[in-house]
């Protein structure tokens, strides 16, 4: 990945309106990741559809860090169970070919 692909975190933050505390603290809470090359934080690009997802919990509806982590947990969980559920959906459907 080249610095030049990265979205600078000041940037972001400027654009979301948010401080650079709260992706910090989402950083800190394992819910996003930034990367410091020459002592600047830079997001990657996967990761920002997921904080923007993250920024609006907190901005639009005033969720707090705590709550924060707790939907993302959640959220988290829902999309294994689907994976799960997909797979045993298969195994069936291979059984009842068989």
């Amino acid at each position: 990945m080249e610095k030049a692909d990265l979205i600078p975190a000041e940037d972001f933050c400027s654009h979301h309106s948010v401080s650079y505390t709260f992706v910090s603290g989402l950083c800190d809470a394992g819910l996003a990741e930034v990367v410091t090359i020459e002592e600047v934080q830079y997001i990657h690009p996967d990761c920002v559809a997921d904080l923007e997802k993250l920024v609006r919990l907190h901005a639009d509806l005033d969720i707090n860090m705590e709550g924060i982590e707790a939907i993302a947990h959640l959220l988290q969980q829902v999309s294994d169970l689907r994976v799960q559920l997909k797979n045993m959906t298969q195994q069936l459907d291979m059984y009842k070919n068989t």
